[in-house]
């Protein structure tokens, strides 16, 4: 029995962390669809480092931010902006998978930040993606230390510090070009 939670704690740590690396790279993507295709590849890999850590409701959401994920590079794919009625099915998902797996309070914070991510990822604008990235990656990082699972705390901490260092690339990208004009 503790050789398999040892050998569980350490598959999510590997697994965490192919998940980090894959989600950083996506961040400094100019086109949508390239971010896009990085964060479901990263999101399947993230879901099963907080499974392998009992972290259900992370990681089930996880799974089901993947499934919006496609359908969100679908709609960018064909150039339409995404129904509004999508944003409500999948916040409807995120609730009842945490109403039907919720262990503690801090599954709350994995209930709300697939919801802050569907509505960012809902966006036109990548800078304002970006934007509202940062509020649930900090929310995540203390999600993943409570739950052990330091790889994926880790991921967030550094997709966030990834994120900070975007906006201010296309920032002062975006203010040179004004300038410019």
């Amino acid at each position: 029995m503790i050789y398999n939670n040892i050998m569980y704690f350490i598959l999510a740590q590997v697994i965490g962390g192919i998940a980090l690396i894959l989600t950083i790279i996506s961040y400094f993507f100019v086109d949508k669809r390239n971010f896009f295709v990085f964060n479901i590849i990263a999101n399947v890999f993230y879901a099963f480092s907080f499974i392998f850590s009992s972290a259900l409701v992370a990681g089930i959401n996880t799974l089901i931010s993947i499934v919006r994920i496609i359908i969100l590079y679908y709609y960018e794919k064909k150039q339409k902006t995404s129904p509004i009625y999508l944003i409500f099915i999948f916040i409807i998902c995120y609730l009842t998978i945490g109403i039907i797996f919720f262990k503690d309070y801090y599954d709350i914070i994995v209930i709300i930040t697939p919801i802050l991510f569907t509505i960012a990822m809902s966006m036109k604008n990548m800078q304002a993606i970006r934007y509202m990235s940062l509020l649930p990656n900090a929310l995540l990082i203390v999600y993943a230390v409570v739950n052990q699972v330091y790889t994926s705390a880790l991921l967030d901490l550094l997709e966030l510090i990834a994120i900070i260092i975007a906006i201010i690339k296309f920032y002062k990208k975006e203010k040179f070009t004004n300038n410019n004009e």
